[in-house]
């Protein structure tokens, strides 16, 4: 994750994983980084490397529907491992929304495996009956759905990624945050090159970001205290706070929440 924070100071994109595009680790795409598909939670690198041998030996995957009949025989390949296909933003060059993706893919699984239950039977279908120019009438059509909101596509991109990868939730406050903050997170890492923490030891400072981990502690004294993530535009630190502070500010410390923290 810190590497991505890095990449995108140094102005390099982090592009989304891409089953026509991307490979199975981290790739360089045009001078930017392509997320790697084996990086996505629940996808194995089996299916993976199934995938793109299929690709490379019969080209790009030309829709949604074509990708699962493809794909549909590969050992490893469920209903989890497609939707979180979808929800990384794998499968956004397939020609609809992540939403419509959602909506369709399980009937396109359920009707890719009736077709093959027919011709393992040898009975015929109707689709092998039609030539190949109206078999484009018989394809699954995209249901009129939209997409997600920006919030939810990032929502499921840091669920199946671990980050944010095409925004983040806070770039609509930006303006707001830079105006109430002396240091941003990376300001607390140590560069490397001269060996020094842009922050001094006992400066005050205001930092702002969202709440994305929080674990509780217990002291001897049996009194709660917590230790955060705290992640804004361009990195994450961790901040502690004292059972004095949790106490008084214990309903504003959840996950998700936006919050400015003076230390």
């Amino acid at each position: 994750r810190d590497s991505i924070y890095a990449s995108r100071q140094m102005g390099i994109q982090i592009l989304p994983p891409d089953i026509n595009n991307g490979e199975a680790d981290f790739s360089v795409d045009e001078g930017n980084i392509r997320y790697g598909l084996s990086a996505i939670k629940s996808v194995g690198r089996p299916v993976v490397r199934a995938m793109l041998e299929e690709r490379r030996t019969f080209g790009p995957y030309k829709n949604l529907e074509d990708f699962i009949t493809r794909v549909s025989s590969k050992e490893g390949l469920n209903k989890r491992t497609i939707e979180n296909l979808i929800k990384a933003g794998a499968l956004d060059t397939l020609g609809g929304t992540r939403k419509q993706f959602m909506s369709i893919y399980i009937q396109i699984m359920d009707h890719v495996n009736q077709e093959k239950k027919y011709s393992m039977s040898g009975q015929m279908s109707l689709f092998d009956l039609v030539g190949e120019e109206e078999k484009a009438d018989f394809q699954i059509r995209m249901p009129d759905v939209g997409e997600y909101s920006k919030e939810n596509k990032l929502a499921f991109e840091k669920e199946v990624l671990g980050i944010y990868l095409t925004g983040h939730p806070l770039e609509e406050y930006e303006e707001r945050w830079r105006k109430n903050i002396s240091a941003v997170t990376t300001d607390f890492v140590l560069d490397e090159e001269t060996n020094e923490v842009k922050v001094k030891d006992n400066q005050k400072v205001t930092v702002g970001g969202m709440i994305t981990e929080k674990t509780i502690k217990y002291t001897k004294n049996n009194k709660v205290m917590a230790f955060l993530t705290l992640e804004d535009l361009v990195g994450t630190v961790e901040v502690i706070v004292f059972p004095n502070s949790y106490e008084k500010y214990s309903s504003l410390l959840n996950e998700d929440e936006k919050v400015f923290i003076t230390g």
